[in-house]
């Protein structure tokens, strides 16, 4: 039921059907997630039990968290688990809307730079740690790339226009680098998921932006610098037009308006898109 949620792939619908399912099966840590974003999803389409499986939710989390957290060292036996773990619990953390009800800007924030560290984490797992192995693994179709030709087309004007952002602001080469590489990384996604002109209601392709910042950006994006902040609320424009998957529901939008109350009216000219694209429903 949740696997079609996740992808159009049927491959890879498959994968989280069974391969995924097994790898469980040996990783009760892995298991216990996929349990805890099965009963978060049916909260969504039974609202009548909604507190109750939400509750369930948030209690297979904890277990699997606690299990985690029993792992001493990422190996070959379990580095796969590990994986699957950490973008599960970040896709798991970005669903949750009850954890985040009433939250103000400020903790708003919070809660997407969370999100965005554990998936990155999977970047970190997957690319620089453990590519050669998992590409020769069962899992291997869940991790596989998609590019684009570059240059990419059909990338908004008001997007392009954010490399104005970076050349227009007083920066050290490393930021300067971190910010042009987030950017790059944002077209990316915009070219394979077919934003703004394709609604999706799947989560397919919406984590892909997290998972390939660079460590330097989301020391700036940590530190709530305005360039970091203003490219993530184009991020949230992209999250928006995802906006019919029970994963990502209005983040989109809430991330937008976050970033709006945070960074001031100054750089108010570089929010005016993300806000316009934002209040369509």
């Amino acid at each position: 039921m949740t696997c079609p949620t996740l992808t159009h792939d049927i491959e890879q619908q498959d994968l989280w059907r069974t391969t995924v399912v097994k790898h469980g099966l040996t990783h009760p840590f892995l298991l216990h997630e996929i349990l805890a974003l099965a009963a978060l999803h049916l909260a969504t389409d039974n609202p009548e039990e909604k507190d109750l499986l939400v509750t369930r939710a948030t209690e297979l989390q904890n277990d699997a968290l606690g299990r985690f957290h029993e792992v001493a060292v990422t190996d070959e036996s379990n580095c796969i688990a590990v994986m699957l773990f950490s973008c599960l619990l970040g896709v798991h953390l970005l669903a949750d809307r009850s954890s985040t009800q009433g939250l103000g800007s400020s903790a708003y924030l919070d809660h997407i730079f969370r999100c965005i560290g554990l998936l990155r984490d999977v970047m970190k797992l997957a690319i620089r740690d453990w590519a050669s192995f998992f590409q020769a693994s069962d899992i291997a179709p869940l991790i596989k790339d998609r590019n684009p030709q570059v240059p990419y087309n059909n990338i908004p004007n008001e997007c392009r226009d954010l490399t104005e952002l970076v050349k227009e602001s007083d920066l050290g080469p490393s930021s300067v680098t971190a910010y042009n590489t987030a950017i790059d990384r944002l077209f990316w996604l915009l070219a394979v998921s077919g934003v703004p002109s394709v609604l999706h209601n799947t989560s397919q392709w919406a984590i892909g932006w997290p998972v390939q910042l660079p460590d330097e950006y989301n020391v700036l994006l940590n530190q709530r610098q305005p360039q970091a902040l203003i490219i993530l609320s184009y991020y949230g424009v992209v999250l928006h037009f995802y906006r019919e998957s029970w994963t990502i529901g209005d983040t989109g939008a809430r991330l937008v308006r976050a970033v709006n109350s945070h960074v001031g009216s100054y750089w108010e000219r570089w929010l005016a898109w993300p806000l316009q694209m934002t209040q369509s429903s």
